[in-house]
């Protein structure tokens, strides 16, 4: 009864005119349809086909309001969860309470004379040896004359002490 094969047959009508039926059960559900022409039954039943298919594979379809795009990144987003024990509201209101757009992105050079001031503020104060100061110079150096488009990919995780590390 749970079988999903369909044909598709000539039918005559109690009037005489000819049409073309799909047959068949879906999901244990009777499905039987007359179409005028074969070409018209031939997509039906490709189209139960499908349907069939994509319930095996625990897919339905589900009316909403978002757009593709937005189910797209619902889907992402619970593949990303796994099987974590919250619910994916759970971590929209964390974010929500938590993330701020920053409303002036600083310029890495300007992050990187600020940076040495401060370092430089506490060698002075004798928190920080010379020669660590003079290292974080030149590393900030190095690092200032990194491709800006590499920068933007740069995360901690691609810092050469973790395990991820791609050698950029």
């Amino acid at each position: 009864m749970n079988q999903t094969e369909f044909a598709v047959r000539r039918f005559v009508n109690r009037n005489g005119v000819t049409s073309w039926r799909v047959t068949g059960w879906l999901h244990g559900i009777r499905i039987r349809k007359n179409l005028k022409s074969r070409e018209e039954a031939a997509v039906e039943k490709g189209a139960l086909e499908i349907r069939a298919m994509q319930v095996e594979a625990g897919m339905r379809p589900i009316l909403t309001t978002l757009t593709n795009s937005q189910v797209r990144d619902a889907e992402l987003a619970f593949r990303q969860l796994g099987n974590t024990t919250q619910p994916l509201s759970f971590y929209v209101d964390l974010a929500s309470a938590n993330y701020r757009e920053t409303q002036h992105e600083e310029k890495l050079s300007e992050a990187i004379v600020a940076y040495v001031a401060a370092k430089q503020h506490e060698q002075d104060q004798a928190l920080l040896s010379k020669l660590q100061c003079v290292r974080i110079r030149q590393d900030l150096k190095r690092l200032d004359e990194f491709p800006r488009e590499h920068l933007r990919r740069l995360s901690a995780r691609d810092s050469p002490g973790s395990e991820d590390s791609t050698g950029v």
